[in-house]
């Protein structure tokens, strides 16, 4: 990066303090958004986590604060059909949101140009959108809305959402049908007693 201005110490204040994608940092100095990204790794810059992993992070954590063995799906195949195996049973699936203006608007499905192949779990929808089958991949859906104030909870029985069903979005100030669901962790805890017994 030498002769283009752009330092260790601005890539931090830029990427880190600021918030700035490696996109927009590549335009502002005129360079390919990989020379960014490489030379971030380079200079030991971490990348900073996206709003999913965000969510399935803090659930992680809140599930662990509970008591419950949790692992991350995600660590040992990308492709894993949920996110966190609780108990070593229960499936959990994470949909997180950022809040914009009063509202949270959970996508479940995957655009055309994703190229998920319809499958006994996912299938095509009028729009030619993919979703899952929800009911027969995970127990649970945990929707995590992301306020500036505060963090949102919702533990959806996944038998709850609709087959083909694309987004979910409510304002958290409504009395929305998901609301009944709100910080809901003992459904979780009625799954495992269950499956004890």
């Amino acid at each position: 990066m030498r002769g283009t201005g752009l330092t260790k110490e601005i890539l931090i204040r830029l990427y880190t303090k600021l918030g700035k994608s490696d996109k927009e940092i590549a335009e502002f100095f005129d360079l390919d958004r990989t020379t960014i990204v490489h030379n971030r790794k380079k200079l030991g810059i971490e990348t900073r986590k996206n709003t999913g992993q965000i969510g399935e992070t803090l659930v992680f954590s809140k599930l662990t604060q509970r008591g419950f063995k949790v692992q991350d799906m995600n660590k040992r195949d990308k492709t894993y059909l949920y996110d966190l195996k609780v108990n070593g049973h229960i499936r959990i699936e994470v949909k997180t949101s950022k809040m914009i203006e009063s509202c949270f608007n959970f996508s479940l499905s995957n655009k055309k140009e994703a190229k998920c192949i319809p499958s006994e779990h996912r299938i095509v929808t009028p729009t030619g959108r993919t979703a899952k089958l929800y009911r027969k991949t995970c127990d649970f859906i945990i929707f995590v809305g992301l306020a500036p104030t505060k963090i949102h909870y919702y533990i959806v029985p996944s038998s709850f959402i609709e087959d083909g069903k694309q987004s979910i979005c409510f304002s958290v100030n409504s009395k929305h049908k998901y609301k009944q669901f709100e910080n809901q962790w003992k459904l979780i805890r009625g799954e495992d007693n269950a499956a004890a017994n």
